[in-house]
């Protein structure tokens, strides 16, 4: 009997300890390390079709979302502290003055790239790729007006003779020439000009807009480069689309996924612990197209997608209320670097006259929009510079006064001559009626409502105005043409202060290029090429501060206002959104309980 008691402990007692065991084992409570092994997938919502993958020329931020994970940069902003870090580079260059030769004056940055950063074909990333990547920025065949101003502060790339990847780039005395890289990808030569067209060209040449333009005309090279690198295999075929990113492109459906994959035995793995940009904790990575809203909610109360960071205001607070939300989902209001406008064009004779203009400001009722289109996730702005930055100037916000508008109108010659409801005036001998084209994207829900709350408000004041629903592609194409009068718009900011060049000064008030509201004038230029050189922080201050009284002054948009971000992620994984657009960066998802990855 005393035998049979023993044995009864001993069993009890190794259950006990085999209990201890597996709880400490429980996936639940493992470590980081334990979690980072599994193998899991993050499943992303967009709310419309990216453009393209080629980073270079690519116009939309759901596009930049997807392939920030392709391809990787020098150095850019950490997602958390939002400071400038190091990531295909080993650490941040320091600059130094050029004190001789053609570049004296100039500043000089040295670069080496980490030794085990190789492209897909096992090739190493050097000096000579990020070369071409400038190049291919500068070649004035390539729409890349967004980031061709960027491009130009880099005036040369020398490439160290005995060690390719060590170079220094000799850079403009510019404000950013410490981040410039952060807005230019770096991409692999052989795989984007297989057939050397760019190679015979210099960054000097290129950087010179006169000489390559003359170039451009004598030298067929550099359209043939253009026609090939715009074309659709580098845009979304995954043989071309090749960074040296952590993920490559698996599938693209359009209208339905697209699926990225972890390399196998990715060079940055072992670094991600000290460089934590170079992190790609998901296996994969599965973007699912959803236009309607409401259907995306659907999905993440489901569990059919993790993560969506563009939720709109009503299905946010949906969410929020909602059993299934409450209990599976994480909901965050990050601040948005962003600004929400109606952008004008001043080219229409109709929007030339500022006072009309500002008559319009008059007619939008920007805190209505904030409370039934935003939900209060929102703060109201009078101008581009974001509230949160040391050199916002608190102006007056323009009010809600149709009476105002209608005087504003009045002055500027317009008033209802025939009675019908709606002001007109003589423009160039010909009675014209103040009827405008509010143009705005399928997928914007945002800019509809928008559209359709100030349709009636302004027909009060004698001015009509159509709604024109186009898809992206087409909005954008008319805005980059400047053929539309007004149009929904947003500008997303970078940790970084402001340039303002590439938005608002007149180099860039021509197709493709960013100026899209043909503002500025030589006064307002000086301003934003003095501020653009290394001058100390009190006189920048004065320069915003003017800067932004002759923008309220000009009035080329309807500034609206600053959202608040909202973001809704899976309870199933240990993240929080970052500021840095596009806000959110699944490769740094973790997977709270790796009993719940897929097998």
């Amino acid at each position: 009997m005393f035998q049979s008691k023993s044995f009864r402990l001993l069993v009890i007692f190794c259950t006990m300890f085999l209990m201890v065991v597996g709880c400490k084992t429980d996936p639940k409570n493992s470590t980081n390390e334990t979690v980072e092994n599994q193998i899991y997938t993050v499943t992303s919502i967009l709310s419309s079709e990216p453009d393209m993958l080629n980073p270079c020329i690519s116009t939309k931020s759901v596009s930049r979302q997807v392939f920030n994970h392709i391809f990787s940069h020098l150095i850019h902003y950490d997602t958390k502290t939002l400071k400038a870090a190091p990531m295909l580079a080993k650490s941040l260059p320091t600059g130094k003055e050029i004190t001789e030769g053609e570049f004296k004056g100039l500043l000089s940055y040295d670069y080496e790239i980490h030794d085990e950063a190789i492209w897909d074909d096992g090739t190493p990333v050097t000096g000579h790729d990020v070369a071409f990547t400038v190049k291919a920025f500068l070649n004035p065949k390539v729409p890349a007006g967004n980031y061709r101003g960027v491009a130009a502060m880099i005036k040369d790339i020398n490439i160290d003779e005995t060690n390719p990847k060590k170079f220094s780039v000799v850079k403009d005395n510019y404000f950013l020439s410490d981040y410039i890289f952060t807005d230019i990808p770096t991409i692999p030569a052989a795989i984007y000009d297989p057939k050397g067209l760019l190679k015979d060209f210099s960054i000097p040449q290129l950087n010179d807009k006169e000489a390559a333009t003359e170039l451009a005309k004598t030298n067929p090279k550099l359209q043939e480069f253009a026609t090939d690198f715009i074309s659709e295999k580098y845009s979304r075929e995954k043989e071309f689309v090749s960074g040296s990113g952590p993920y490559k492109l698996e599938e693209w459906q359009t209208g339905q996924r697209i699926i990225l994959k972890r390399k196998e035995n990715w060079w940055g793995t072992k670094l991600a612990k000290k460089f934590t940009l170079l992190q790609a904790k998901p296996e994969s990575i599965v973007y699912r197209i959803i236009l309607d809203p409401v259907a995306s909610a659907t999905e993440l109360k489901a569990g059919g997608a993790d993560v969506m960071g563009v939720v709109t205001s009503e299905e946010f607070v949906n969410l929020k209320n909602s059993t299934e939300g409450q209990a599976n989902l994480n909901f965050y209001e990050p601040l948005a670097l962003t600004i929400y406008y109606i952008g004008m064009n001043r080219n229409r004779p109709a929007l030339a006259d500022k006072k009309v203009r500002r008559a319009l400001a008059h007619l939008v009722d920007v805190d209505q929009i904030i409370k039934d289109v935003m939900l209060g996730y929102a703060k109201r702005v009078n101008g581009i510079i974001h509230p949160s930055r040391p050199y916002h100037l608190d102006l007056p916000l323009i009010d809600f006064n149709i009476e105002k508008a209608q005087a504003l109108l009045k002055e500027a010659g317009w008033e209802d001559s025939n009675n019908n409801g709606i002001v007109d005036k003589v423009i160039d001998g010909e009675r014209t009626e103040l009827k405008l084209e509010y143009l705005t994207s399928t997928s914007s829900t945002v800019g509809k409502a928008i559209a359709e709350l100030i349709k009636p408000l302004a027909k009060r004041a004698g001015v009509e105005i159509d709604v024109v629903i186009k898809d992206i592609k087409t909005v954008s194409k008319r805005t980059s043409t400047r053929d539309y009068d007004l149009v929904t718009g947003g500008s997303a900011f970078d940790p970084s202060i402001d340039d303002l060049y590439q938005r608002w000064h007149t180099d860039n008030d021509a197709p493709t290029s960013g100026n899209r509201f043909s503002f500025g004038d030589e006064i307002s230029d000086k301003i934003i090429e003095e501020i653009r050189t290394r001058i100390d922080d009190g006189r920048r201050k004065e320069l915003y501060k003017k800067f932004q009284e002759i923008l309220y002054e000009d009035q080329p948009c309807i500034f609206l206002l600053a959202p608040s971000g909202r973001v809704v992620v899976s309870k199933r994984f240990d993240y929080e959104p970052s500021v840095r657009k596009p806000g959110v960066f699944e490769n740094e998802f973790m997977l709270r309980d790796a009993s719940l990855s897929e097998n």
